[in-house]
């Protein structure tokens, strides 16, 4: 649709659309099919809604609105935790998680070997002892080693 029609549609189809901007809009409409098809889908649909719409507003009866406030006012409060129940699914929900704490750290504790270094090798122990910067003296220590 284009802009022309898009811009004054809604004062047309209402029919409070001035005469000088009315006599445009139609002067497009003859032009234009695309646009004339979709302003009488658009009417067609406003008729409908027009045909659904009642005569008039229908009041509420008396004394509805005291028993909507009074209806209200009886209630009773509702909190997050009341939304659970008794206070037992609480608890089952705490021990719950603590078990499920218990269980993961047990797991962790369990592989934490997997993750610790590994323990140095006698090679690098007795380079560390050496304490000697002679490369030929630890070279030959190194060599002279058996497991």
């Amino acid at each position: 649709m284009h802009a022309a029609i898009i811009n004054d549609l809604e004062e047309y189809l209402s029919g409070t659309l001035p005469p000088f901007a009315l006599d445009s809009f139609q002067a497009h409409l003859e032009i234009c099919g695309r646009c004339r098809r979709e302003v009488d889908g658009m009417r067609q649909a406003n008729g409908l809604l027009i045909s659904m719409k009642s005569g008039e507003a229908v009041a509420p009866p008396p004394g509805f609105a005291a028993r909507v406030m009074q209806n209200i006012a009886e209630r009773p409060a509702v909190s997050f935790w009341s939304l659970f129940g008794d206070f037992g699914f609480g608890r089952r929900v705490v021990f719950a998680s603590l078990l499920t704490m218990a269980v993961l750290g047990t797991v962790l504790v369990a592989r934490e070997g997997a993750y610790a270094p590994a323990p140095p090798t006698p090679q690098a122990v007795m380079a560390a002892d050496m304490g000697s910067p002679d490369a030929d003296q630890m070279l030959a220590t190194l060599a002279n080693y058996e497991p």
